[in-house]
């Protein structure tokens, strides 16, 4: 009669020799600032747990979130830079500076792409034109917010101020109100990419010269730049007394709180409005001059942000890329993180009427915002090169302070822009 022990050593070696052949599943890390404090954030987690529990045993997708995303882009750049980018990632675009997409160590979406034409589809072919480097796609479109006024309504009216101005010059007489009555009119910000600030420079220097003002043979030293600092210089007196310095936390933290009485920012901050139990901020476009530079609601946009990949040696690792974000890019998975995670994505998917009866109130402000725009530009701090991105911070404290005119402030920008 055959030991117990022994049959149990037997089928314990089994098992051992078993577990030792199995395949570990595919481990994908996605580096983004989508983290799960914010409905995006969750949006992603719960879609990466459906696809997790699809793939069991075969793929397993993590999300690696920093929320700081000045500190996340140069995050990224360094480790492309060292050789070894994420193995997905979120990053702003810029025309003017293509060094990660010519990089060599991004991986090429070309062979996937037409190989499945109505995915292919799903995107603009200008974006992907827009990543096709040496006869390679070496990135999938994400997302282009548009940047609105987000203000509050409640902070308007005690200040006197009934409906949100169509005019610059009204919005000017409607900061001192509102200084008057002793709340800041905007939120600003110079640290980081200065963000809040840029955002408002593009709107003043677009409505006093139209849309072509920031394009590339425009130098940013133009008369409609230098009005915008102008303009923009006078807004840092209307603003909260930490503006200069101030990052992206606190800047958006002003105007949440109610201490700043309007912000220009993106979709996300509706997550962080709706945190804070605030329930009298409304969104609207931004004024014009009045003179038809640009036509009423022209919006500014945030660059085209795309998802990068890096360069797999194991094939079946980048199977596993593409499995993913086939996934996340699909028309039910964009819909969800449109509307539940107020991430409008760059996919073409038509919203019905029922789309936008789910949609948060501010969001669906904000989709019949775009849809309807006649105009849009991308912000200048997006389009501008890593080096003259880097001196925002000085050059916009310095202009906050006095210390260097509007036309000083548009000559350095440019001159550091070369």
């Amino acid at each position: 009669m055959f030991p117990i022990r022994a049959w149990l050593a037997v089928i314990l070696s089994i098992l051992l020799a078993v577990f030792s052949t199995a395949k570990a599943s595919t481990k994908i890390t996605i580096l983004s600032n989508f983290t799960s404090d914010v409905v995006r954030g969750k949006v992603l987690n719960e879609l990466i747990e459906s696809f997790n529990q699809a793939h069991r045993g075969q793929i397993e997708v993590v999300s690696n979130a920093d929320p700081d995303w000045p500190t996340l882009q140069q995050k990224i750049r360094a480790m492309i830079a060292a050789g070894s980018p994420p193995d997905i990632f979120m990053y702003n675009y810029n025309p003017n500076d293509l060094s990660r997409e010519r990089s060599g160590k991004l991986m090429d979406w070309s062979s996937y792409l037409n190989a499945d034409l109505a995915w292919k589809a799903s995107f603009d072919p200008k974006n992907l034109a827009a990543v096709a480097v040496d006869g390679q796609i070496v990135a999938i479109p994400g997302d282009q917010p548009p940047l609105l006024f987000f203000y509050h309504k409640n902070l308007f009216h005690k200040a006197g101020i009934q409906s949100f101005p169509t005019t610059w010059a009204e919005f000017f007489k409607d900061a001192e109100k509102l200084r008057e009555y002793g709340v800041a009119a905007i939120a600003l910000m110079t640290a980081d990419d200065a963000w809040h600030s840029m955002n408002t420079l593009t709107y003043l220097a677009t409505a006093a010269a139209g849309p072509h003002v920031f394009e590339p043979a425009q130098p940013l030293n133009s008369s409609a730049v230098v009005e915008g600092a102008t303009q923009l210089k006078q807004l840092f007196s209307y603003t909260t007394a930490d503006a200069v310095g101030a990052n992206y936390s606190i800047s958006s933290n002003n105007f949440v709180t109610g201490r700043a009485a309007t912000v220009i920012d993106g979709p996300w901050l509706i997550s962080s409005v709706e945190s804070s139990g605030c329930d009298d901020v409304e969104v609207a476009v931004a004024p014009t001059n009045g003179d038809n530079k640009v036509p009423p609601g022209y919006i500014v946009t945030d660059s085209l942000n795309f998802w990068g990949a890096a360069k797999q040696i194991d094939k079946s690792k980048e199977n596993a890329v593409v499995e993913w974000m086939k996934f996340f890019t699909s028309r039910t998975s964009a819909k969800r993180m449109s509307i539940e995670g107020q991430y409008p994505m760059a996919v073409k998917i038509e919203f019905d009427q029922a789309d936008i009866r789910e949609a948060d109130p501010l969001l669906r402000k904000v989709l019949e915002y775009t849809k309807a725009a006649q105009v849009k530009v991308v912000d200048v701090v997006r389009n501008i090169k890593p080096k003259a991105q880097a001196q925002l911070p000085s050059l916009l404290e310095a202009l906050a302070l006095g210390q260097i005119s509007p036309s000083d402030f548009a000559d350095q920008l440019q001159s550091f822009n070369q």
